[in-house]
C-alpha cells in the first residue's frame, strides 16, 4: 500500500508541476489584445422591396368598330378615361361624305332633267299620234 501511495504522490507532484509550467508559458507568449470600436445598432423599419418585369392588361376591354369608313378628324377622349353611354368618342372627317352628297344631288338634278325631257317628249308624241303624224309603232 505504501507503494501505491508513493506512486500517487509522485503522479500528483508531476501533474502540478506540468500545470504550473503550462500557465507560465502562455503568459510569456501572449500578444496584447487589439483595440476595437463598438457601435450601437440603428433601429428602423426595413421594407422588403422586389422588382419584377411584367406587363399589365386591362380586366375589361371594349372593341369599337365604325359602321362607316373614313379618317378620324378628332378623338374626344384620352386613354384610360372613363366613358359613359352616349359620350362622343370620335369625329370622322366629313369631307369625303360631303363630296358624295354633292355627287348624289347632281345625279338627282340630272335625273329630274331627264324626267322633264322624257315627259315633254311623251306629250309631243301624244300630240303627233293624235294628228296622225306618227305611227303607233314610232310612238311606242
Amino acid at each position: 500500500m505504501a507503494i501505491v501511495r508513493a506512486a500517487r504522490l509522485a503522479g500528483l507532484v508531476a501533474a502540478t508541476t506540468a500545470l504550473a509550467g503550462c500557465g507560465q508559458g502562455q503568459q510569456q507568449s501572449a500578444v496584447p489584445l487589439p483595440a476595437v470600436t463598438v457601435a450601437k445598432p440603428v433601429q428602423r423599419t426595413v421594407v422588403d422591396q422586389d422588382e419584377y418585369v411584367g406587363r399589365f392588361a386591362a380586366v375589361d376591354s371594349v372593341e369599337i368598330r365604325s359602321r362607316l369608313s373614313g379618317y378620324l378628324a378628332q378623338i374626344h377622349f384620352t386613354d384610360g378615361q372613363m366613358v359613359k353611354k352616349g359620350d362622343l368618342l370620335f369625329t370622322i372627317d366629313r369631307r369625303p361624305f360631303e363630296i358624295v352628297l354633292e355627287q348624289m344631288k347632281a345625279n338627282l338634278a340630272q335625273a329630274r332633267a331627264n324626267l322633264a325631257f322624257t315627259e315633254a317628249d311623251l306629250q309631243r308624241g301624244q300630240q303627233l299620234l293624235g294628228n296622225k303624224t306618227i305611227t303607233e309603232q314610232a310612238y311606242d
